[in-house]
């Protein structure tokens, strides 16, 4: 055999699913992630002789990284795979139970993103059985609260600078294993109408705010950054998530709040939107008096509003050829190349400076659902493509 033959033989199939189901046994809702992830991962690379630092947040979590080679300097890379997962309130299926049928693997996290760490930990175990040893350094980074912003999570890793000096990242979180170059920016924020309260019966003498919010939704749809595309992202997106308004019964509504959350593509950064966004508020308080305004979010809705602009790297870079070439190699057949539609870890290593890639088993439009699954024969691929890209590195 070759040597990668003989990398990708110690890869037991079997077993990167049987990891899975245990992970996602562990409750880790985020917020409420607790121990068990971390005491489980802390066991898998303490049995491979791969040190660990365990990050205490002094409430009962933790962030975890596990380094193989050295944990500091130049050629190191890092994988990242977080272990909160989403609330299970109104599932259709056991969160916990890992049940197995017709080729699908369900519960909470099986998708994100358990299925991924469990990848990228049977192909460090892989390198060890083989006695491959990376040039530099490879760690595994896992996350808390990335469902909630990262504030604890990476974005606190990224402020004690434990993120300096790699030379990339490859995030895990689910792309059906497309080669995603950089994740869209977003624009959150939230307006409010302003009316006057009436009589139902005489709603000539008030103003109805939730009719003017209306108006000025149906024109937000029509503003020009929402006809742009991107080769790789395609267009943004536009989701008024949460609306609220209205006093009581037989009451014309004297105020009307919407949330906003609108994903950017490279081509249509934050102020460019604010722009097009200001002068829409402007125009329909001249033309409709519609007396709109953007205000903070509702208290507890969100970690905070964020206006980001979105970030990527060519496909061209080394690190995106280096990926592709493992792909094509490892899988046979061509990747597919594109922009991740949400926001990841990715947008923040490529701020500072560092390549980063997302890839990884599973498919985002299961993220988040009540059934949620993954592939099961997406947990060896992934593992076999992480194993032939910590051999190179």
């Amino acid at each position: 055999m070759t040597d990668i033959e003989a990398l990708l033989s110690k890869i037991d199939e079997n077993e990167v699913i049987q990891v899975t189901r245990e992970m996602v046994a562990i409750p880790s809702i985020t917020h409420n992630e607790g121990m068990g992830m971390v005491n489980y991962l802390e066991r898998w690379f303490k049995d491979l002789d791969i040190p660990v630092r365990i990050y205490p947040t002094g409430d009962g979590r933790a962030n975890f990284f596990a380094d193989y080679g050295a944990d500091s300097g130049p050629g190191r890379f890092m994988f990242n795979g977080h272990m909160d997962i989403k609330p299970v309130v109104g599932m259709t299926v056991d969160p916990y139970a890992g049940e197995i049928r017709d080729g699908k693997l369900y519960g909470r996290g099986t998708c994100d993103m358990k299925g991924g760490l469990a990848a990228v930990m049977c192909a460090f175990k892989a390198l060890v059985r083989t006695g491959i040893k990376p040039k530099g350094g490879i760690t595994l980074y896992s996350d808390i609260e990335e469902e909630y912003g990262g504030y604890a999570g990476y974005l606190w890793a990224k402020d004690q600078g434990f993120f300096d000096s790699f030379e990339g990242l490859i995030s895990c979180e689910p792309t059906e294993l497309e080669i995603q170059i950089g994740n869209r920016g977003c624009f959150v924020t939230s307006f409010k109408t302003k009316g006057k309260s009436a009589h139902s019966g005489l709603p000539h003498l008030g103003i109805n705010a939730i009719h003017n919010m209306a108006i000025f939704i149906d024109e937000y749809l029509k503003l020009p950054y929402l006809q742009v595309e991107n080769e790789w992202f395609g267009k943004c997106t536009v989701n008024f998530e949460k609306i609220e308004g209205g006093l009581y019964l037989a009451a014309i509504p004297d105020s009307c709040r919407v949330c906003l959350d609108s994903r950017l593509i490279p081509d249509t950064p934050p102020e460019l939107v604010q722009k097009q966004v200001d002068e829409l508020m402007e125009r329909l308080n001249r033309e409709h008096g519609i007396n709109i305004s953007e205000v903070p979010e509702p208290k507890n809705w969100r970690a905070k509003g964020g206006k980001e602009r979105a970030e990527s790297i060519s496909p061209g870079d080394p690190l995106t050829l280096r990926v592709a070439d493992a792909y094509r190699h490892i899988l046979g057949t061509e990747p597919t190349i594109s922009g991740c539609p949400g926001v990841t870890m990715a947008m923040v290593i490529i701020r500072m400076g560092i390549p980063a890639i997302i890839c990884g088993p599973g498919a985002v439009a299961q993220a988040h659902t009540a059934d949620e699954y993954i592939k099961v024969d997406q947990l060896p691929k992934a593992t076999r493509l992480y194993t032939a890209l910590m051999a190179g590195m």
